[in-house]
């Protein structure tokens, strides 16, 4: 994987980890909803237009050529309700319902992570996040790298010097580790519910401490470290501040619980060896064929002569990407 020419130590760093025994961790939803908007042109498929599977499938492919997973997850949210729904009515309540087709393709995005033989993971009453917060911690204290793929920055509180977050980027992630976060953000990966807590997410749909924004937020982390000290300090602060997190104390305290990523889902997965991701060429040839995704299937099939000549660092140079293979280059 390239990274920018001014970031050498970070592609050293990153070419260190390589060589050690790696776990991905998939955000399915982050990654559907990606493909179905960055695919332009339409496959067609039983007369319905499959352009999400074949952005889906491409970034596996990318994926497992880049990483190279001893343990490859994929998490999926589930169509109810959350425990952050019960505690707020209005959680994500302005998000609108995807259309059709987007619904349409999912049988086939879950038969595609089938044929890939990817450890496939959902639990009702919970979000993605907290599966794949849950199996990040769980990898931590078994000493393994961790990557988690999503293009959620709400991942960034679970960094650590084992758990790294690749941000969704084009062709290239960004990668994240601690001092990354702390250089785009002003603040420290265990400081992000915090931050969120006072400045909201309108993508979540709430509003953290009205009228307080992410310069005064970063302020005061800088200055009194979590929301816990902001407020036994709330006198050494300047007036007006001090006024707004008063009037929204208890507003601050619940969009911190909303923030925070549950650790403990109960999921019966681990790292042993029958959780091991082994790829499968045969059987995702055999779908990308059944699809008519032939350029898919002739990566796939390139894919598996490198890994099996051990051949951990190159990527395919061999011949020009297309325009559709361009579009689904989400990483």
């Amino acid at each position: 994987m390239s990274l920018p020419k001014n970031e050498k130590h970070e592609e050293y760093k990153l070419l260190t980890l390589i060589y050690m025994k790696k776990v991905v961790l998939l955000d399915g939803n982050a990654l559907m909803h990606r493909s179905f908007h960055a695919v332009k042109f339409a496959p067609i498929y039983q007369g319905k237009p499959i352009g999400m599977v074949f952005g889906f499938g491409s970034s596996l492919l990318q994926i497992i050529e880049q990483f190279q997973p001893n343990f490859f997850y994929v998490a999926f949210d589930t169509k109810e309700k959350t425990f952050r729904h019960k505690l707020d009515d209005t959680y994500k309540a302005h998000r609108k319902k995807a259309p059709d087709e987007f619904y349409d393709q999912l049988p086939l995005i879950f038969e595609l992570v089938e044929q890939f033989q990817l450890n496939v993971l959902k639990k009702p009453g919970f979000e993605a996040d907290d599966i794949i917060g849950t199996l990040a911690k769980r990898a931590e204290k078994e000493n393994l790298e961790t990557f988690i793929l999503s293009g959620d920055l709400d991942f960034l509180q679970l960094i650590s010097d084992r758990i790294h977050l690749a941000k969704f980027n084009g062709k290239t992630p960004l990668m994240f580790d601690r001092a990354k976060t702390h250089e785009k953000l002003g603040i420290w990966p265990e400081q992000i519910v915090d931050y969120k807590a006072i400045c909201g997410d309108s993508s979540d749909n709430y509003k953290g401490v009205a009228g307080l924004g992410p310069k005064n937020c970063v302020q005061l982390l800088e200055d009194f470290k979590t929301l816990e000290g902001i407020y036994e300090n709330l006198d050494q602060i300047k007036s007006k501040v001090r006024e707004k997190l008063e009037i929204d104390k208890k507003k601050a305290f619940h969009c911190q619980t909303l923030a925070q990523i549950h650790l403990n889902v109960p999921v019966e997965s681990d790292f042993s060896e029958k959780n091991e991701f082994q790829f499968s060429p045969d059987t995702i040839s055999k779908f990308f064929d059944q699809l008519n995704f032939l350029h898919l299937k002739k990566r796939t099939e390139n894919l598996n002569k490198r890994l099996e000549q051990g051949d951990k660092q190159e990527q395919n140079k061999d011949t020009k990407k297309s325009d559709n293979e361009a579009q689904t280059s989400l990483f």
